[in-house]
């Protein structure tokens, strides 16, 4: 038995909700990634990862925003989260509930959350086994965005990484420190987040 999950990505009915909350119509993004024109009508609907990346890269680009995952993850309705997501926000902690995540990651997209021990925190890193190409920034952001969302709704605290590391070239605005509060340090070997 493989334990290579399938390359199957969903699409949760809460992403297509954002995405026209914050003003990006579907189908300008849909026909942007060269996907089907109907794909956000299936709440059954799965995609490839480079179908995944191509959707991300889509909004990304629609966007004109340094940071579009950021005010995605903030303009997100907790409650119109997806299951896998609101077990997390029960967990018995914050740690608890990364690791439930990380879980439950797999259940959507064929990714790999790695939440490791570090002498001073955790550090969250991801792996996609199909991709081809490095990961769209946007998704990196989603994802470290929506860990420390969940740490700061879920706990009612401030919660703050210690650092996050970026491939991407610094876009100048800020916008990553504002968010994070934390040290971002851009042109780095890999995505990390740092707790």
């Amino acid at each position: 038995m493989s334990t290579m999950p399938a390359d199957r990505c969903k699409i949760p009915p809460a992403f297509w909700r954002v995405i026209e909350r914050m003003g990006y119509p579907p189908a300008a993004i849909l026909r942007q990634a060269r996907l089907p024109a109907t794909l956000h009508l299936n709440e059954q609907a799965v995609v490839t990862t480079e179908q995944y990346f191509a959707l991300w890269n889509a909004v990304e680009q629609l966007a004109n925003d340094p940071a579009p995952g950021i005010r995605l993850v903030l303009g997100a309705d907790t409650a119109a989260y997806p299951p896998s997501s609101l077990a997390a926000f029960h967990a018995r902690d914050y740690r608890d509930g990364l690791m439930r995540l990380a879980r439950f990651k797999r259940l959507c997209t064929p990714e790999q959350l790695h939440v490791a021990e570090a002498k001073q925190g955790v550090v969250v890193t991801s792996a996609w086994f199909h991709a081809a190409r490095p990961e769209p920034a946007i998704a990196t952001d989603v994802t470290f965005a929506s860990l420390v969302e969940l740490g700061r709704r879920g706990t009612g605290q401030p919660v703050n990484p210690r650092k996050v590391d970026l491939i991407r070239p610094d876009p100048g605005e800020g916008v990553h420190a504002d968010y994070f509060r934390c040290a971002i340090r851009f042109g780095a070997p890999r995505n990390a987040l740092a707790l």
